[in-house]
């Protein structure tokens, strides 16, 4: 896939499991924060429709709260990213401020998390990850009154164990992560959070003289910018990698601008299924879309030759028959009589061809024959 891509830590990428709340079937494994064209395409893959981007969502990180890693939860993945882009910048000092607000607020909710992440630097954090190192920590910057006025010659001889117990006790502090953490009194800052969402199916490159002052624009462009000033591209589609030149860019997203979503899923089958990589290919893909027979609601060969079989036999036959059948094989085998295949985002027949009709003939077979045959030797 060549969207933007970004080199992260290991320990900054957000694991998370998302899925259409209405059909659970359509799931997937992704890792944030992600371009915000990524995660259309995200959730084009698990087939959602919704306009507030809403998805069904389970983390896997250990930074959040267990209740919500292990219950899931349903809300806007654009809201989701922004807090793996706020746990991306933060500090090893103030991701360990944000699990210690957390272990006190197991029932924060994701907007609630965010705020942790924009409060953290009006409480005290230190580098300790005991109470003896935290006894250092308190003698050294006079923190509580019993240590204010020891001489110098005496502070060698003191408990310093037991002056770091005393200080947290007195300022309810709680280490995490190799950190002190003094967030007892956390109040979440008065701020509103706003999320930037980009058009679903806009191009982007990012222009300018040099790469330091370069800028983002949006495509198609009018502009005058040359091809020796092109420093980054975002694109609404995945698989390209071939950019001939920018002239032909803004003319694709021209016409990729003209799609409305259905289309532009659609479109994403149709490059996966001829493995188009350039602009040229995926201009002519667009150009022949009406070509190709697409359903959005199955992804995988099973369902589709279940489905099949639904559409072809008379409307009371007792689908329960099914059940005990090897749908797979079936299914695939319809599928390549159609030159089509399963695709990420739904299934998708070859150029010209009809996803739910009656296979063509062969030579000297006549129709019902030549379908009578491959159901056959599919369901036996």
């Amino acid at each position: 896939m060549s969207f933007t891509e970004k080199k992260m830590r290991e320990s900054d990428i957000l694991r998370v499991k998302i899925r259409n709340r209405y059909d659970d079937k359509h799931s997937i494994n992704v890792n944030l924060p992600a371009e915000p064209l990524e995660l259309y395409d995200m959730l084009d893959r698990i087939g959602s429709d919704n306009k507030y981007c809403n998805v069904y969502m389970n983390i896997d990180d250990e930074r959040i709260p267990k209740a919500m890693c292990d219950g899931g939860f349903y809300d806007d993945i654009f809201k989701l990213n922004l807090l793996a882009q706020r746990l991306e910048q933060m500090s090893h000092a103030y991701t360990a401020g944000f699990k210690a607000v957390l272990m006190a607020h197991e029932d924060y909710n994701l907007d609630d998390l965010i705020l942790v992440t924009y409060g953290l630097e009006a409480y005290p954090i230190y580098p300790c990850k005991d109470h003896a190192e935290l006894g250092e920590v308190v003698i050294d910057n006079d923190m509580i009154p019993e240590v204010e006025n020891c001489p110098d010659e005496l502070v060698e001889y003191l408990d310093k164990e037991c002056i770091g117990r005393l200080a947290a006790e007195q300022f309810r502090g709680t280490f995490v992560g190799g950190y002190y953490c003094e967030v007892a009194d956390y109040e979440p800052p008065d701020m509103a959070i706003t999320i930037s969402k980009p058009k679903r199916n806009e191009f982007q490159i990012l222009a300018g003289t040099d790469e330091n002052t370069a800028q983002w624009y949006s495509l198609p462009y009018s502009g005058d910018i040359s091809d020796k000033d092109i420093y980054g591209f975002r694109f609404p589609l995945p698989y390209i990698e071939d950019i001939d030149n920018t002239s032909r860019l803004n003319e694709l997203a021209e016409k990729v601008a003209a799609l409305d979503k259905a289309d532009l899923v659609k479109l994403k089958a149709v490059m996966e299924l001829g493995e188009v990589e350039d602009i040229s290919g995926t201009i002519d893909a667009i150009n022949s879309l009406s070509e190709f027979d697409f359903d959005p609601n199955l992804r995988y060969e099973s369902e589709f030759g279940r489905e099949y079989l639904l559409k072809i036999l008379p409307q009371d036959f007792k689908a329960e028959i099914f059940d005990s059948l090897n749908m797979r094989d079936f299914g695939k085998r319809i599928l390549d009589a159609k030159e089509g295949i399963a695709t990420s985002y739904g299934i998708i027949s070859g150029y010209g061809q009809e996803l739910y009709t009656s296979i063509c003939t062969v030579q000297d077979q006549t129709e019902n024959e030549t379908e009578t045959e491959e159901l056959g030797a599919c369901l036996t």
